[in-house]
């Protein structure tokens, strides 16, 4: 179990960088188990590079940001994983890659590339040019697949005009946010640097809740004027039923990479609510 000087130990080393990469060596996995009593801690370190210079600069700079921190006696264990024989590349380097002029007829210059693109380069991956948005000069437009400045066209496909009855009832159809009769809760929890909000509706008869999450993440990097702003920070989306009877989750659906975290925070905004393992997890649901 990790304890609590552990875990400020872990804090401390994001502010140290992978050199070359905007990355901390905890995002970047550099970062094993760590070991603090009193003002003695040692630290797993197990860099993903051949490069001593690098290597030596991120144990000078652990050193340093730890005794800063009242750590006098600092170990460092490092641990050689294995390493593939391509090194990677910097992003600046690969950043002046993506960005060079093209040749040939009809060559157009490359335009600042998208916060996905930025970030592979971050990993020293190179992306692929983003060129329909190079192509068309706007984001929001693309004619062939129906999406004008005047907004989209109408979705194709098999519609009912009429009432019908299907004879099978679809219990997500009675949801309404709008019902002020229905039993609603909304919950504001922050999970790691993530704050989400969580709303959730209960059928009337079957013991589900129909819950609707949003993840939110102020993006304050800017990847070295390389890439277009995120409008509003780092947004994701999932919806979730929740059998409250079997004290499970149903389904889940949305389009992360890792529905867990959403999972974990929606445990918390039920137990906020239920006053289950303690009550309230967060002030913010405290003051639903």
């Amino acid at each position: 179990m990790i304890n609590e000087e552990s875990q400020r130990v872990r804090e401390l080393l994001r502010e140290i960088k992978y050199p070359g990469f905007s990355r901390d060596i905890i995002a970047s996995g550099f970062v094993g188990d760590i070991l603090a009593i009193g003002p003695m801690v040692e630290v797993e370190f197990k860099p993903d590079t051949r490069d001593e210079t690098k290597v030596a600069t991120m144990e000078r700079q652990i050193r340093d940001v730890l005794q800063r921190a009242n750590f006098a006696d600092v170990q460092i264990r490092r641990i050689a994983p294995f390493v593939p024989e391509v090194p990677l590349r910097s992003a600046e380097d690969l950043a002046k890659e993506l960005r060079k002029k093209p040749e040939g007829p009809g060559a157009v210059m490359s335009r600042l590339m998208t916060p996905l693109q930025a970030e592979y380069l971050e990993e020293g991956e190179l992306p692929e040019p983003d060129l329909l948005a190079i192509a068309l000069g706007r984001h929001d437009v693309a004619p062939a697949a129906g999406y004008r400045p005047g907004g989209p066209n109408p979705l194709s496909g098999p519609r009912e005009t009429i009432d019908y009855d299907i004879g099978i009832p679809v219990l997500q159809w009675d949801i309404d946010p709008h019902d002020p009769q229905a039993k609603t809760s909304q919950h504001e929890i922050k999970v790691g640097d993530w704050d989400y909000r969580v709303w959730w509706q209960a059928h009337r008869d079957s013991g589900l809740l129909y819950v609707s999450m949003q993840a939110m993440k102020e993006d304050w990097v800017d990847h070295d004027n390389n890439a277009v702003p995120h409008p509003i920070g780092r947004s994701e989306a999932v919806n979730l039923v929740y059998d409250e009877r079997r004290n499970a989750v149903v389904a889940i659906y949305g389009t992360v990479r890792d529905f867990r975290p959403f999972v974990k925070a929606f445990g918390l905004a039920h137990d906020s609510e239920t006053g289950a393992q303690g009550g309230p997890a967060t002030q913010e649901a405290e003051q639903q």
